[in-house]
């Protein structure tokens, strides 16, 4: 296992912007959610879990939307840096994903990314979208044994995502693929200490593994949870008074349903800048009075209580301590 790739793609993502303005250019990055459902239900999870503050509208993009996205993307240059295909929901639950993966591969976007939970990445669906020339995967595994698993998940399925993660390794490798694999494993109080453990089980498999720390901002949460999963407790944060939101600048989120909001913080709000079913074009949306307005409050040192971004992570001082080794 090569140490750093997810951690060095997501400081590159989330790295200085230089054009923090009201109307900065098209955005390099870009993200299309083609579903919204999800088979899991992680305890922690603001989507789907069990203290999501409210459940997303589910929902699946038609692929036809999908192609015209891509169409667009392309056409005004929006996602030259990347584009992924993710946002609440699993990605291979998506019976058309391999084929939108292909198309913006060819249409010449040159890194195309989506994360899932692996539960139904089985060695047809796996194959079909590493051979559409998908440049990274990364699977959401946050357990070392199928007991803790299923508990964490909501669902059976240790053993399942194991055999598919496997495969996926041979199989990159007997056909030289040059994809970026890697874990994300979010850390509660009753995983704390497993990180040997879990690099032992599953390092040989992927290229990178972060450990991240449960967060609560998110989540509708009660003295049971912090009880049993807290790892950090919110007294040890800090708001940064000069941070900038680097989304906000250069990367577009597309939901499911059309709708373009600020970021994957969006779900359990109703913050959309713009409905593309009203009108279809990235370009207007980039430039919309809602990406305007919350520009402003960033660029100005606006007041951002009650916002989507009040509680948001990445506004936390020395929150890269968190990252659990």
């Amino acid at each position: 296992m090569s140490e750093g790739i997810m951690k060095k793609h997501m400081k590159e993502r989330l790295g200085k912007v230089i054009n923090f303005c009201e109307n900065p250019p098209l955005p390099q990055s870009l993200n299309i959610e083609l579903n919204s459902t999800c088979n899991q239900s992680c305890i922690f999870c603001p989507f789907h879990g069990k203290y999501a503050p409210s459940k997303p509208f589910l929902t699946v993009m038609k692929k036809s939307d999908a192609i015209a996205l891509i169409d667009m993307a392309k056409m005004y240059g929006i996602g030259k840096k990347e584009i992924g295909f993710y946002l609440a929901g699993e990605a291979f639950l998506y019976k058309d994903l391999a084929e939108v993966i292909e198309y913006a591969k060819k249409s010449g976007f040159i890194y195309t990314f989506i994360t899932t939970n692996g539960a139904f990445a089985t060695p047809d669906k796996m194959r079909e979208v590493l051979d559409a020339g998908l440049d990274s995967l990364r699977i959401s595994i946050n357990a070392a044994d199928r007991e803790m698993y299923q508990e964490l998940h909501g669902r059976d399925d240790f053993d399942k995502v194991l055999e598919n993660l496997k495969y996926m390794h041979d199989y990159i490798k007997e056909n030289a693929l040059k994809v970026a694999t890697s874990i994300s494993c979010v850390i509660t109080k009753k995983t704390m200490g497993i990180q040997k453990e879990f690099k032992k089980l599953f390092g040989e498999y992927v290229d990178d593994i972060l450990f991240i720390p449960v967060m609560l901002q998110r989540l509708n949460y009660d003295e049971q949870f912090i009880h049993e999963y807290q790892v950090i407790d919110d007294s040890q944060t800090e708001v940064k008074s000069d941070f900038v939101c680097p989304i906000l600048f250069d990367t577009m989120y597309i939901n499911a349903n059309l709708e373009v909001v600020p970021c994957c913080e969006a779900y359990d709000t109703n913050c959309v800048f713009y409905d593309l079913k009203q009108d279809f074009d990235l370009k207007n949306a980039w430039n919309s009075d809602g990406y305007k307005a919350y520009r402003k409050l960033y660029l100005n040192s606006g007041d951002l209580t009650d916002t989507i971004c009040e509680k948001c992570t990445l506004r936390m001082k020395g929150i890269e301590r968190f990252s659990l080794e």
